[in-house]
């Protein structure tokens, strides 16, 4: 079985292995395409807008669950940015797309190659969600599921005559269905604190380039709370396990794993319709696979969402 994409976040893997040498396979989160789409329910007939920019400093060198020391003066970060919106179709079906665009800087200090750089236009996302129940005044609980696929509208080939590494292009180049849940529970009738919990799983097909990142699930846990004074915090743990990339039916060396990161949120809620939010992403424990691998040293992410 393969696993791997986004989305939750797109997972862009696919170097060559290293010892003492100059490249290393990267498990690095490219793309956080789901986790914009963590909220469940839209109202009926009102539309819900969010932008998120978020940077990954990617410098840890990992084998197995160690980070070891890095000997190749190897500097790398991701920009992913990526646009989305939702439609209450009624008061159960919402629909939900979104497309990201990406940037990827690559610098291997003992390299001949230098400086690498991509950017352009990265995967897509639809969504349609089923919310049979969701908090309301007479309601502390709020479920959704949902079904999805991921577009290959971004470049896949980026780099020239020679093609850079799959880890580094826009876009994955191949279809992906994805399956989506999510889950709330207000601890109190205001609402102030709540758990809410989301899960999605990827199946990813292979791209013209015959390459195939591995399928991919995602699960995220958290607890939130907000004031009357439109501040509001959240803890969320992210927990990622990805299978190994292929190639023409061949496991690429140094992919896939699992991941478990702690994501601290702040948000500001400037008005019934416009919302700006802080987070970060810190890595808690890795079990990667193969030799070595480089990961998520840590990310930050600033989001602004709008509803009307």
């Amino acid at each position: 079985m393969r696993t791997g994409s986004l989305i939750i976040i797109l997972i862009l893997t696919g170097f060559s292995p290293v010892t003492k040498v100059f490249a290393v396979t990267c498990s690095c989160a490219g793309v956080p395409l789901l986790s914009s789409m963590d909220t469940s329910s839209t109202e009926s007939g009102k539309f819900y807008f969010n932008y998120t920019a978020e940077v990954h400093e990617i410098g840890d060198l990992v084998q197995g669950s160690s980070e070891i020391n890095d000997e190749t003066n190897r500097e790398r970060s991701s920009l992913s940015q990526v646009f989305s919106g939702s439609y209450g179709i009624s008061d159960h079906w919402t629909i939900s797309a979104l497309v990201s665009h990406v940037e990827h800087k690559r610098r291997i200090g003992l390299s001949f190659k230098g400086e690498q750089r991509s950017s352009g236009i990265g995967d897509s996302v639809i969504l349609i969600r089923y919310s049979p129940f969701y908090i309301t005044p007479f309601s502390r609980n709020e479920l959704s599921v949902g079904l999805g696929v991921r577009l290959p509208t971004g470049d896949n080939e980026a780099g020239g005559v020679i093609a850079l590494s799959e880890d580094m292009q826009p876009g994955t180049g191949a279809n992906g269905t994805i399956l989506w849940g999510s889950y709330s529970h207000s601890f109190n009738q205001p609402g102030t604190w709540q758990f809410h919990s989301s899960l999605n799983y990827t199946f990813n097909e292979g791209n013209d380039r015959k390459y195939s990142f591995g399928d991919q699930f995602n699960l995220a846990s958290g607890v939130s709370w907000h004031n009357s004074n439109k501040l509001g915090l959240s803890g969320t743990l992210r927990y990622r396990w990805t299978n190994a990339d292929e190639r023409s039916g061949f496991t690429i060396p140094n992919t896939g794993g699992q991941w478990l990161d702690f994501v601290p949120a702040i948000q500001y809620t400037v008005n019934d319709k416009f919302g700006i939010s802080l987070s970060g992403r810190i890595p808690l424990k890795r079990e990667l696979e193969g030799v070595l691998q480089f990961t998520t040293s840590y990310s930050y992410a600033l989001a602004f969402s709008y509803a009307y």
